[in-house]
């Protein structure tokens, strides 16, 4: 089944997940400004599309991941969140964000 979705909303909706701080659906939607069918339909999406391992906890009241997750769109492994670097001593090269790119 094909679906579309916004993949900022997906990337707003990891973040939730991953601060534990969505609490229950309608709280949710709010904070992201989107429907309650929208917010299902993502999560759907997450769970059947990217396999995310999305569960809701409901002595929590807010929606987690099972376990550490990795997505995919096919077979290939995408990345949706940025670390940040490490940071490094003085004088240890140039910072990529200092750099003319």
């Amino acid at each position: 089944m094909s679906r579309f979705v916004d993949l900022y909303l997906v990337y707003q909706l990891d973040v939730q997940i991953r601060q534990r701080a969505t609490g229950i659906p309608e709280e949710l939607a709010k904070k992201l400004a989107i429907s309650v069918f929208t917010l299902h339909f993502t999560i759907a999406y997450l769970k059947d599309e990217m396999r995310a391992p999305i569960i809701f906890n409901k002595k929590k009241n807010t929606y987690e991941y099972e376990y550490p997750p990795k997505f995919y769109i096919g077979n290939i492994e995408i990345l949706l969140y940025s670390q940040e670097p490490e940071k490094k001593s003085k004088g240890s090269g140039t910072n990529f964000r200092d750099s003319n790119f």
